[in-house]
């Protein structure tokens, strides 16, 4: 982080110079930044980050070399503390599912505008997970179309199986509730419930249970 502690050096990494300039214009006037990097396909992403104190990545999903998400791997392997927010075009449940689970701490759309960046930058440099409004409601999607005969368990909702996933794949209550935009007492009742439901003790078998029924 930089030297004062409300201000951040970012990295835009883009493949397209409109996007880059529109955005580094847009930084440049926030007192939030301290300095802006730019990369223009996910290998230069990856290289800068190891190279410089970077403190929020912004990147998008379809570039050269290396694409978003597998830069997004290795960043947050290499550099675990950095922040990414993912902007795409790319909205889909299933892309965004994806990310997530690879480690982005937000996703918003390329339609979204300043305020919603604001936010998002906001959120997770206080650790925070955030999901642009306009692709939240499409979270649960991959998951409603699941043949639930592959977890022997037809009661459980495809919010409830949603949940299963995150869990078994790492996530704390505060960061499913913040992906799923939930309350923070609403992801523990669940957490419960699926617990009766599957007539499991602990968190420990849940993981289990995912494991054998391929919900990783």
């Amino acid at each position: 982080m930089s030297s004062s502690a409300l201000t951040y050096n970012f990295l835009i990494a883009d493949d397209h110079q409109l996007f880059i300039d529109g955005l580094s214009k847009l930084l440049q006037e926030e007192t939030i930044t301290a300095a802006i990097h730019i990369a223009n396909n996910g290998r230069e992403a990856v290289d800068k980050v190891l190279a410089h104190n970077i403190d929020c990545v912004i990147m998008d999903i379809n570039m050269p070399v290396l694409n978003g998400w597998e830069a997004l791997i290795i960043i947050k392997k290499e550099k675990p503390s950095v922040k990414v927010i993912i902007v795409s075009m790319l909205c889909n449940a299933s892309t965004v599912n994806k990310l997530l689970l690879a480690g982005a701490d937000a996703f918003i759309g390329k339609d979204a505008g300043k305020a919603e960046l604001l936010k998002a930058i906001s959120k997770v440099m206080q650790d925070e997970k955030y999901i642009g409004s306009t692709i939240a409601y499409n979270l649960y999607a991959p998951f409603s179309d699941l043949n639930l005969n592959t977890v022997d368990e037809t009661h459980l909702t495809a919010k409830e199986i949603a949940i299963i996933r995150y869990i078994a794949n790492g996530l704390t209550n505060k960061e499913i509730a913040a992906t799923l935009s939930l309350s923070l007492g609403t992801v523990d009742t669940h957490r419960k419930n699926i617990l009766a439901k599957l007539h499991l003790k602990n968190t420990a078998a849940l993981v289990r249970y995912a494991a054998d029924r391929n919900l990783l």
